[in-house]
């Protein structure tokens, strides 16, 4: 539980810093995304994500970067996306629904922005928005009964589980109506909406607020993103791509 208040902008800033000091002008761009950009941002759990683009990125570049991963850890850059130029661009179609989440919302840190104008393929994104799905279709009976025998487990499950379905969720409403949701809450209502799922069961699923006092019960939970991930499939393959 992180007590003391926590800015993530100021916390990523001082995160690249750290990178420059030991890598230098191999560091090219870094970019801040994920809730930290979306001011979804939460004190207790929530980490700092950030793209760090290097011209070059080996063996000896990441012995190098490897010195500022204790400045990274203390401010919450658990899990940083580390990509060269070259990776970025052949990765393109690889990862669109990534790639585009990070182009509607992220904060340019320093150099050029890699993301404002990234193009993502639309045959590649709902290939991937499909995978994406499956994945969590199979990963999610088995990550809950690895995880929610404690209360703890419990919150790092529907935490993680809330986090991977408001992505998929977002690359199919891009899919469907053209647009990106600015918020989570937005993703629950426009997704309650167009594919006829109960809106205050999929606002908590997605947001992960509590409503009249109580988080959503893990059982409840569990039946609310099975039911949302069966109604994105179903849409996800009446959609070829194409249009």
């Amino acid at each position: 539980m992180w007590k003391k208040k926590f800015d993530p902008v100021e916390a990523a800033r001082e995160a690249v810093l750290a990178a420059r000091r030991v890598i230098g002008d191999r560091l090219l761009s870094a970019t801040l995304y994920g809730s930290a950009a979306t001011g979804e941002f939460r004190q207790a759990h929530s980490d700092v994500n950030i793209a760090f683009i290097f011209t070059v990125l080996g063996v000896p570049e990441l012995e190098v970067i490897r010195r500022a991963h204790g400045e990274w850890e203390k401010r919450r850059v658990v899990r940083p996306l580390l990509l060269s130029t070259a990776s970025l661009d052949q990765s393109r179609d690889t990862f669109p629904l990534e790639y585009l989440l990070i182009r509607e919302r992220h904060v340019s840190l320093h150099g050029p922005d890699p993301f404002a104008s990234i193009a993502v393929d639309r045959g590649a994104l709902r290939n991937q928005v499909e995978r994406v799905l499956r994945a969590q279709e199979l990963g999610l009976a088995v990550s809950y009964v690895s995880f929610v025998s404690t209360p703890a487990g419990a919150r790092r499950w529907a935490t993680e589980a809330s986090s991977a379905l408001a992505a998929s969720a977002s690359g199919l409403l891009y899919l469907t109506e053209g647009t990106i949701p600015k918020t989570r809450r937005e993703a629950a209502e426009r997704c309650a909406a167009r594919f006829g799922i109960d809106a205050a069961a999929l606002s908590m699923l997605l947001t992960r607020e509590r409503h009249g006092g109580a988080a959503l019960p893990a059982t409840r939970f569990l039946e609310s993103a099975q039911a949302l991930l069966r109604r994105l499939l179903e849409e996800t393959e009446r959609l070829d791509g194409s249009r």
